[in-house]
């Protein structure tokens, strides 16, 4: 997850040693105890860990976050290069922002580094794990030469700031952070989360039906509410899109740009293979059930994502690293009911309610990834679906 290690001059692109990763490239951190990889290249898609705004020795670069952004761009692209891509192949992208008020200031730096056809981007508000840093910066991108499409609905304006609504590559879509916008008028929808919600859903369906795809091929979620207790509110507008096998899905209380009080953003596939719900069994090995809101897993093909989770039960409550150590091994139930392990995860999102305890996350989380972790993106949040968890984390695994 970290930048702040990364000596990019030493790091080095190579092929994964065992059979299990043997189709997987690895782009390795200096400091091999360090708990990610910079980006990790399976299945033809290329995910990069969050970057913070860190020079070469991994010190912090201080400045506004004009200066730091174009730190973090900078190492980005060399990331991305090493990888056998680029900013322009960039598919998707996560900003996480310090402070709000930064967010025209970071627009400027940003169009600098897109000029043409943009990725999808989600922008939230949230707190950095390293003091001083103003953004934390995560992408996704395909290698040099694959096709990359703008998916723009019929009749819908362009958006005015630098990103797309969404970017299809071969069988996947990725869609920005969805807000309640009218896309014909480009201007905002009002009302209440419910409203904000239901508008959301409704533009999304003409994304992916622009897409060529439906609702059925949506494989993920990520919610950002800027009030948790909106969430019931949220999810009552937002499961009836699916009368059943809903996507994976995470939620936290983080705040969206501006005065939306929720944005949701989305990665669908259409391809050959079909779409399959998996559900792990309880600790005692007694069947699981769906959720009400969302699967626990969804895996298409090579392909899995496994929807955010907590470990929170009455000896941990106040724990971060024992938190972390029982997440983590309810996800390792979720890995093995779909054929897969933790060798096989490539991406991980942590959303963590004390950026003061991300020692405390890393103890826990650094012993299940012992060699070639996948990449990370941490960030604080003001708090999870679950009133009692510290920490949540979000797994992609391809095998």
């Amino acid at each position: 997850m970290r930048a702040q290690l990364t000596a990019l001059a030493l790091i080095c692109l190579t092929t994964g040693p065992s059979a299990q990763v043997a189709r997987k490239q690895f782009v390795r951190p200096p400091a091999p105890t360090t708990p990610y990889s910079l980006a990790i290249e399976a299945g033809g898609v290329i995910y990069v860990a969050g970057h913070l705004p860190t020079n070469a020795q991994g010190a912090l670069v201080e400045g506004d976050i004009t200066v730091q952004a174009q730190q973090v761009f900078s190492n980005l692209q060399r990331v991305l290069e090493q990888a056998g891509s680029s900013l322009s192949q960039v598919v998707s992208v996560t900003v996480m922002l310090q402070n709000a008020s930064d967010f025209a200031a970071l627009d400027r730096v940003y169009a600098e580094q897109f000029m043409a056809d943009p990725p999808a981007r989600t922008t939230i508000i949230g707190d950095m794990v390293l003091p001083g840093a103003l953004l934390e910066i995560a992408v996704t991108a395909v290698p040099a030469g694959v096709a990359r499409t703008v998916i723009l609905p019929e009749g819908w304006q362009k958006p005015t700031s630098p990103y797309s609504y969404a970017i299809k590559s071969g069988d996947t879509l990725w869609s920005s952070g969805l807000v309640a916008r009218n896309g014909r008028t480009n201007t905002q929808v009002t009302g209440d989360v419910p409203t904000q919600t239901t508008t959301i859903m409704t533009n999304l369906g003409e994304i992916l039906e622009a897409a060529g795809m439906g609702y059925g091929d949506v494989v993920q979620g990520r919610v950002a509410l800027k009030d948790m207790t909106n969430f019931q509110a949220m999810n009552e507008a937002y499961r009836v899109t699916w009368d059943a096998d809903r996507p994976a899905r995470v939620s936290c209380q983080a705040s969206p740009p501006g005065t939306y009080d929720v944005e949701i953003t989305f990665v669908a596939i259409k391809g050959a293979s079909p779409r399959e719900v998996i559900i792990p069994n309880l600790p005692d090995g007694s069947p699981g059930s769906a959720g009400q809101n969302f699967s626990p897993a969804i895996r298409v093909g090579n392909r899995l994502f496994i929807s955010g989770t907590t470990g929170t039960n009455d000896g941990n409550r106040d724990d971060m690293e024992a938190q972390t150590v029982e997440t983590l091994a309810r996800l390792g139930r979720s890995l093995e009911a779909a054929g897969f392990d933790f060798g096989d995860v490539v991406a991980s999102d942590v959303f963590i309610t004390d950026v003061g305890r991300f020692g405390n996350m890393n103890t826990g989380y650094r012993p299940r990834f012992q060699s070639d972790p996948p990449v990370r993106a941490t960030v604080g949040v003001d708090r999870l679906a679950g009133q009692t968890a510290l920490v949540e984390i979000m797994l992609m695994a391809v095998k």
